[in-house]
């Protein structure tokens, strides 16, 4: 009885194969392979070391629940999580940036399927994230209009005009940027601290022990009071939530946003966009579109260069001048 149910629920595994979305965690236990995926890799994984475990844990990654026997309940996690191990945010009501256009041609990285390791897409919520630390700065709320209108005459952007959506687009995609990096002080600013935030803020499974990690970082390189500021306000969830935002997405960074103006005469704007994109394994800041090398020119570019032109995406200022 127990092979005979074992057999079925391995054929139930190819028809899941077409109609089962991934999962929706940003830990992915059945993806003991490692590539991101939970499917027949994982299955055929099981079904080879059925039985128990050696005593090397190690050379038995297919036992999913650690129970020291490789059976059933590793089976039903494998199906029950078939798919891409990437987070599907409940974007609630918040808008999705792709409402106001995609450009994906622009960049092979951009679309929701790629959204893995605890990326999320960039939606409005951005937008609540950026106007909470104005608000901190006792700054008024602007809109995606007065920022995209910003960058658009400090030449951060593709075309010299905006039409159509490009001002709401590009006024959330520099606010998302802003409301990633904008918190970070001046004398505290590595660029480090975008990998390490960002990765804990997308791969650390308990929510309670990610929450305090970020919120240390924030209290340890930000300006003083914005932990306490987010904390006291209920704005840690907002916060968070953009710092798992990719900046692919929606190919609106390389569509609209591929601005050329220079940074020190080393770089151009667009090099330090790159700030907030990470390697593959989410420990390094600043690389390129395939997530595989640096993106060499903003390497070049001082630290107080870099955070300057951040900190002016919080207050319109000037990219290349002295903001915050």
């Amino acid at each position: 009885m127990e092979q005979q149910r074992v057999c079925t629920l391995a054929l139930l595994a190819g028809l899941l194969v077409a109609s089962t979305p991934a999962i929706s965690s940003e830990c992915c236990p059945a993806d003991f392979t490692g590539d991101g995926f939970v499917n027949t890799d994982e299955l055929l994984g099981v079904l080879s070391g059925w039985g128990t475990c050696p005593d090397d844990p190690d050379a038995c990654p297919m036992d999913i629940d650690q129970s020291g026997t490789v059976g059933v309940d590793d089976l039903l996690a494998v199906l029950s999580g078939w798919g891409m191990c990437h987070d599907h945010h409940n974007h609630g009501d918040y808008i999705l940036i792709t409402d106001w256009g995609n450009f994906h041609d622009s960049n092979g990285n951009s679309h929701h399927d790629e959204m893995v390791g605890g990326r999320t897409a960039i939606t409005t919520e951005a937008m609540e994230a950026y106007n909470n630390l104005r608000a901190f700065l006792d700054l008024s709320a602007l809109t995606y209009e007065e920022v995209g209108q910003w960058a658009f005459d400090e030449a951060l952007t593709n075309n010299s005009q905006a039409w159509g959506n490009d001002l709401l687009g590009v006024g959330l995609w520099y606010a998302m940027q802003g409301a990633k990096v904008g918190w970070i002080t001046d004398e505290g600013y590595d660029p480090q601290i975008l990998a390490d935030i960002q990765r804990t803020a997308r791969t650390v499974c308990d929510p309670d022990k990610m929450t305090a990690a970020v919120m240390d970082m924030v209290d340890e390189f930000g300006i003083d009071g914005y932990a306490d500021y987010l904390e006291q306000n209920d704005m840690v969830e907002t916060f968070i939530n953009t710092l798992k935002m990719e900046p692919h997405y929606g190919g609106w960074m390389h569509g609209r946003c591929h601005g050329f103006l220079s940074i020190e005469g080393v770089a151009i704007n667009h090099d330090i966009n790159h700030l907030t994109v990470l390697n593959w394994a989410q420990t390094l800041p600043f690389y390129n579109d395939t997530f595989d090398w640096p993106q060499w020119p903003a390497l070049d570019v001082s630290d107080s260069g870099v955070i300057e032109y951040f900190q002016s995406m919080v207050i319109l200022g000037d990219p290349v001048g002295d903001n915050m």
